[in-house]
């Protein structure tokens, strides 16, 4: 590994040397589809970077060909370089940050430097029986660049890791249309690797409780940051009122949902985990990468869901980006954390996220009567649409089959009886903690502050607060089905509960059509 303190030799990158702005470079730089999506990940963050400060991250001898596409507001750069073949490339810098990261955060609001300083010992660190599932760090470089003539200063942090061929499962769904059984067949064999080669390392019997520090406590405070971040779209308005009106329904909000969650000591006893793991932390699918699709683009007679035509291997399945923050005790980093962290593959389809993500919705926010409302309309013609529509009809038989939930003494069946509930809870405080990394800048590098401009972290919020509604819902027993799997009776209060297909907008009041705003979805 190279002197951390080094910097890049000053170089002009070979591609386009005539463009001024990344977006004029698609024709010109022959870009791997499989690899990336220039125009979709400018969107995302490098819209305002110029092929010259591009070569702030360059070595001469390097050629670029493409950058990553995801979220966490890290620049991922492919490259190759003779002799050594293509690498990856991860550049986490002040300069392309949009929420103010305090320098000296930890834990869950360690900033996003210091998250990849703590990927990297997490990727060195990772048991040897797992080390193969993920990439190698091969280079790290950390340094502070005077970028201002008052001598203010970047902090960045740069790794280079070993280059995983293949296709991340998102942008397989996104180019390749797969059936929803494929998809489905896909998340089996995830899950059943994640269960029985991750979270089977590192195993441990926490000494604190994990729901505040990991869940409530670090929601308020990356809400916090999405506050000071842009703190017209997430004014006091939105993340103080008791309720809120999603799509004509009231739901309970934020701060009403962390104190019926707090306030509970049954909850606390049925959403605390029973141990912590060794997690990935990061199983959105764009984390997830296919080495080959060949066996998942075939066509079968008689395919099953559970017992596909294919395994891990034969897929080379790979985790790439762990989120690398375990849970702390007395102020150190256990490395360890709740198993069901990992359960993301899910929030790209039955949460939306990928089509969040992506922007395929329309918003619309108004407060009325000094209670939200929020409208939000999905494209039904939309990337994703054929590959997730009706997925929920197999959630229970993959799940099932995944963690063995038909042998009353497998591991998921004596260690987590109430996986169920704490899935739903885990989707909602995912979604809840995710608005910082969400924000989006114009052409000039500038974010606009208003929910039009900013639809994506505010649909991120909406969708947390839909499962935190949910999983509230279960807990009272107002509901005893969740896409196939019964939810455990556990007795707390006296409801008739709901039976059959829940739709994730539902709310424990009707819709209140009086009070209802009468406006119109935003324009694209």
């Amino acid at each position: 590994m190279k002197d951390q303190n080094q910097s890049f030799q000053k170089t002009k990158p070979k591609h386009n040397r005539e463009a001024n702005k990344l977006e004029v470079m698609r024709d010109t730089l022959s870009l791997s589809q499989q690899h990336c999506d220039l125009l979709e990940y400018c969107d995302v963050l490098v819209k305002h970077l110029t092929p010259d400060e591009l070569t702030n991250y360059l070595n001469s001898d390097e050629t670029f060909f493409g950058f990553g596409y995801g979220g966490s507001e890290s620049m991922t750069l492919f490259l190759e370089k003779p002799g050594s073949g293509k690498f990856v490339r991860k550049v986490l810098s002040e300069r392309l940050i949009t929420p103010k990261w305090g320098r000296e955060g930890t834990n869950v609001m360690l900033p996003p430097c210091a998250k990849a300083k703590s990927q990297t010992q997490y990727l060195m660190n990772l048991p040897d029986l797992v080390k193969p599932l993920f990439p190698q760090v091969l280079n790290v470089i950390e340094r502070e660049q005077t970028v201002t003539e008052d001598g203010s200063t970047i902090y960045e942090y740069i790794y280079d890791m070993t280059f995983v061929a293949g296709i991340e499962v998102s942008q397989f769904v996104r180019r390749c249309n797969p059936s929803k059984e494929i998809v489905a067949a896909l998340y089996c064999v995830i899950f059943r690797l994640l269960n029985e080669k991750i979270h089977s390392q590192h195993r441990r019997k926490m000494s604190q409780p994990t729901l505040e520090q990991s869940y409530f406590t670090k929601i308020e405070k990356r809400l916090a940051l999405a506050q000071e971040t842009a703190p017209i779209t997430f004014s006091d308005s939105l993340l103080k009122s008791e309720d809120i009106m999603i799509n004509g329904k009231r739901m309970r909000n934020l701060p009403r949902l962390l104190r019926e969650f707090r306030e509970n000591p049954i909850y606390h006893s049925i959403l605390e985990p029973k141990f912590h793991s060794l997690v990935m932390g990061d199983t959105n699918t764009e984390n997830i990468k296919i080495g080959n699709i060949e066996p998942l683009l075939r066509q079968y007679d008689n395919f099953s869901v559970t017992n596909p035509p294919f395994t891990a291997e034969d897929i080379e399945i790979r985790f790439l980006d762990p989120r690398a923050i375990g849970f702390y005790e007395n102020g150190v980093d256990t490395n360890a954390d709740d198993p069901m962290y990992d359960n993301k593959p899910w929030h790209n389809s039955l949460g939306n996220y990928d089509k969040i993500h992506g922007e395929h919705f329309d918003l619309a926010y108004q407060l009325h009567r000094e209670i939200p409302h929020i409208l939000l309309a999905f494209d039904e013609e939309n990337p994703y649409e054929l590959a997730y529509s009706g997925i929920e009809e197999h959630f229970s038989e993959v799940m099932t089959a995944a963690w063995k939930l038909d042998n009353p003494d497998s591991d998921v069946n004596q260690n987590d009886p109430n996986w169920l509930i704490r899935f739903v809870f885990l989707m909602g405080t995912h979604f809840m903690a995710m608005p910082p990394y969400h924000f989006s800048k114009n052409n000039d590098g500038i974010l606009i502050d208003n929910a039009h401009q900013q639809k994506r972290p505010l649909a991120i919020y909406v969708e947390g607060i839909k499962w935190l509604n949910l999983t509230l819902d279960m807990l009272e027993g107002k509901i005893d089905e969740f896409h196939g799997i019964p939810v455990p009776d556990l007795k707390i209060f006296n409801h008739e509960p709901v039976t059959g297909k829940l739709p994730l907008d539902y709310a424990e009041n009707q819709s209140d059509e009086r009070s209802a705003p009468a406006f119109q979805r935003a324009a694209k």
